[in-house]
């Protein structure tokens, strides 16, 4: 959202609390809902490198439309003041941030960016966690339907490529408003960033500014090529932040990267999880994952009935041999859920038989 639309959006507010004060309308629900503001604020929690600030000036919506409308830069009109504790600040001002609607792209800009930083960066675990369940929350919005692997040897684009890539698309711009170009410049510049394998922090430089260059576009054909480069940089970084999220240290961050995969990819999501489990799996992370198959099932069709048997064998293997007794017990409602011909019940003997029955044999539960 650019600044004359915050400004405008400002001078309506302060007009509706001032006849709603005055008594001249109804009493109405709180008009103060900017995400402007939790964005600041996360802005002011965090350095450069991710780490938690323990001294900044935070602000509530009013305050945030005070600043606004005042134009004073806040290092100069507010001081700093003591955090006594930067995560709790940091998941009270993402679960706001969350909690808008992403129908105005620039706040599904804004919930892209944070929750993909956050994710990768910040110290806290369980802010992690909150950021890779807000990943697939925001990425079904932002059309991501898959996590797509790096190549072998990619590497990812160098600061200097990123500025590179907003130089040609600032330059595109301007040759455009002068008449010396029709759009090829801007075009090959597009391109260009398009074709740059980007980290969190090169997304989330280009995606700022393409989300605020886009009200300057001259025509409708170069608006168009910059909302497709703003629609690949939010695919970009909800697959960096998963990334993230899946590799994590923590069970639970880990956890949560896979109940976001699943939201995004849907069923079919699982069967590459359960297929091919990952040796030295957490019980959190498997927990998570027979959770997800009794509540989604998995996917059908003859193509799938391979890669169905090698899902049965784990959640088998899980059922039957893993040391944990919640996970033999979540793993066998699972399986109740796609082996509608099995027993229901939880007794690992029971679903022993029924496999040696069927000819399914329980894979390696470690």
């Amino acid at each position: 959202m650019n600044t004359s639309h915050l400004l405008t959006r400002a001078s309506l507010v302060l007009g509706l609390l001032t006849v709603s004060s005055c008594h001249l309308i109804p009493d109405m629900p709180d008009p103060l809902n900017f995400p402007e503001a939790k964005a600041r604020n996360l802005e002011e929690l965090h350095s450069e490198s991710g780490n938690y600030n323990y001294n900044a000036t935070l602000l509530d919506d009013f305050g945030f439309l005070i600043e606004l409308m005042t134009g004073k830069d806040r290092s100069s009109a507010l001081s700093k003041s003591p955090v006594q504790n930067p995560a709790a600040e940091t998941m009270v001002n993402l679960i706001d941030l969350m909690a808008a609607s992403p129908k105005d792209p620039s706040t599904g800009n804004l919930q892209v960016q944070w929750c993909a930083r956050l994710c990768a960066s910040d110290p806290s675990a369980i802010v992690r966690e909150r950021a890779a369940l807000g990943l697939g929350e925001v990425g079904v919005w932002a059309g991501v339907d898959s996590l797509k692997a790096a190549p072998p040897g990619i590497v990812y684009a160098t600061p200097e490529e990123v500025g590179a890539a907003l130089e040609g698309i600032l330059r595109g711009l301007r040759v455009m408003r002068e008449g010396e170009d029709e759009g090829a410049s801007l075009e090959a510049a597009s391109a260009y960033a398009h074709g740059l394998y980007l980290n969190v922090e090169g997304a989330w430089r280009l995606l700022s500014a393409t989300d605020s260059l886009m009200g300057r576009a001259p025509d409708l054909p170069s608006e168009d090529r910059l909302r497709a480069l703003t629609r690949h940089l939010r695919v970009r970084l909800v697959e960096e932040g998963l990334f993230s999220a899946l590799s994590d240290s923590s069970d639970l961050v880990r956890a949560a990267g896979l109940r976001s995969v699943v939201k995004i990819g849907g069923p079919d999501a699982m069967t590459g999880l359960l297929s091919q489990p990952m040796p030295g799996w957490s019980d959190t992370v498997i927990l998570g994952l027979v959770d997800l198959v009794a509540q989604y099932g998995l996917p059908g069709g003859e193509d799938s009935e391979l890669v169905r048997g090698k899902c049965l064998a784990s959640l088998l293997g899980w059922a039957v041999d893993h040391p944990a007794a919640r996970v033999r017990a979540r793993s066998m409602i699972a399986l109740q859920r796609i082996a509608p011909d099995g027993p229901r019940s939880l007794r690992e003997e029971d679903w022993n038989s029924w496999g040696q029955s069927v000819g399914a044999r329980p894979g390696d539960s470690s």
